[in-house]
């Protein structure tokens, strides 16, 4: 299955914005002041100018450091650095201009601690450091979200390599999980035929950050009822960057429980490798294109996601083991439990050819077959279909292997494999006009036991795999002018 999304926005990816007054040292406002405001990684560059009272905004602002500055005629230029502007949030900067010449520069540090009051949301920043250090088990990120206010939830321990299988469950304010909105780069994530399932699963390390929103956003998230849970790719800035990572779970490092142990049973096969790698960077061509490293910016991850977990441990009755049919030998049939049907041969008067077979055999029609000295019942091997005998010691009737003779305990391995590949393009066309895009694919092969669509009964050697590959896609160009 390939699901494509092509969503043009009005509203940035990040939806960041930062707005405020432009005064001077008295306290009265500086129209037509000249604002720029530079990305630190990149050195993209936004301008606007202050209206008629002073005020400014720049809107759709991605996430990063940036620096600030403001000139205007008869004031000396004004610089404050080191703003953190984080997933959707809104930011207040005011300037307050000195006078003198331009040529002078007054350079002030942003406060490093900001308190949300340009608006009145309840929110939860989930940082970039937080996305990169804090343990999630099977590296399912959205279990990061239950770190916000007013979150409760009901997630598995493991729910699993892929977005299917990877629990969801979370509610905000008491509202329903499948309410709950999921954005990556401003695109909704959200599966609307699966009930609360998102399409993608993006991989830890390519997330930058992400914000949940839990009441009072505004109406730019106004598509759902529960929370809003919005995530940032990583981009690329000036400089490259890249990593190569393992994650590693293996059966070898867990200790068996103590159920399992009394029911005489080993522990289930768990073995999770996710290898990857990512870069990111400027997209140049030296003496050509982008020389100055501040239009176009890649970033690129890659991840295998590979899983071997044996199903939950299961206990079935089978046949027992001295019941299996030998290709030309009689059978020893042996009741397993006290009081079993006693097998007979079997009576077909309007077969007259298989009538004279059993009599020829010493056997009575509709009577018990012959009683062993050691209590088991003997049916000759001409009786027996040689196909039968085939598939009873082909595996399809696995044999028992426990204590008591007659049951089976197992625990058969499910493959699942994922490769996901992301890339994210940022591209500058002026000062005031910006591109980005990214693409998220998950090819995944997933394996289940029990098989999907069973029965009553499940042999418990079978297992089910779907093939081809499930796949999603997600493309989002963005497209968003200045203020």
């Amino acid at each position: 299955m390939m699901i494509v999304a092509l969503t043009p926005r009005v509203w940035g990816q990040d939806n960041a914005t930062i707005a405020g007054n432009v005064a001077d040292s008295s306290g009265a406002m500086v129209p037509n002041a000249a604002i720029d405001l530079t990305n630190n990684a990149t050195g993209q560059i936004r301008e606007t100018t202050s209206n008629t009272v002073g005020a400014f905004r720049v809107a759709n602002v991605g996430i990063g450091t940036y620096t600030l500055t403001a000139t205007a005629s008869g004031f000396e230029k004004f610089t404050r650095t080191g703003i953190v502007v984080n997933v959707a949030q809104s930011l207040e900067e005011n300037i307050t201009l000195s006078v003198g010449s331009q040529a002078q520069t007054v350079t002030v540090q942003a406060d490093a601690l900001q308190v949300q009051t340009e608006t009145s949301e309840v929110s939860t920043l989930i940082s970039g450091q937080q996305v990169e250090r804090l343990a999630t088990n099977g590296r399912n990120i959205v279990q990061l979200a239950a770190l916000g206010m007013g979150v409760s939830n009901s997630l598995a321990s493991f729910g699993g390599i892929n977005a299917l299988t990877s629990s969801s469950n979370i509610t905000f304010n008491g509202t329903r999980s499948t309410h709950n909105v999921y954005l990556l780069d401003g695109t909704e994530l959200n599966d609307r035929g699966c009930g609360g399932c998102y399409m993608v699963l993006p991989s830890q390390d390519s997330i930058a950050e992400f914000q949940t929103l839990q009441s009072n956003y505004s109406p730019d998230y106004g598509i759902g009822s529960g929370g809003t849970i919005t995530m940032v790719i990583k981009s690329g800035g000036r400089q490259y960057h890249g990593e190569v990572y393992e994650y590693n779970r293996n059966t070898a490092y867990n200790a068996n429980d103590y159920f399992n142990k009394q029911a005489g049973r080993t522990r289930p096969e768990f073995m999770l490798n996710e290898p990857g790698g990512n870069i990111g960077g400027p997209l140049y061509i030296p003496h050509v294109y982008n020389e100055g490293k501040t239009r176009t910016f890649f970033f690129w991850n890659e991840e295998w996601r590979r899983l071997i977990q044996g199903a939950t441990p299961s206990l079935y009755s089978t046949v027992m083991a001295n019941d299996f049919p030998t290709a030309g030998q009689d059978l020893n049939y042996t009741p397993y439990v006290a009081n079993a049907v006693i097998p007979k041969v079997p009576n077909l008067p309007s077969n007259a050819t298989y009538t004279a077979m059993e009599t020829g055999l010493g056997l009575t029609p509709g009577q018990p077959f012959p009683l062993n000295a050691n209590g088991t019942y003997r049916i000759p091997r001409q009786m027996m279909d040689p196909n039968t005998v085939a598939e009873a010691n082909s595996g399809a009737f696995p044999k028992p292997n426990l204590a008591n003779g007659y049951q089976f305990t197992a625990s058969p391995a499910q493959p699942n494999f994922v490769r996901e590949d992301a890339v994210r393009i940022d591209h500058a066309i002026n000062s005031k006009m910006q591109l980005m895009g990214h693409y998220v694919h998950d090819a995944v092969q997933p394996t289940f036991f029990p098989p999907l669509w069973q029965g009553s009964y499940v042999l418990p050697a079978v297992v089910a795999g779907q093939l081809p590959d499930s796949r999603n896609a997600d493309v989002e160009p963005v497209l968003y002018c200045g203020d």
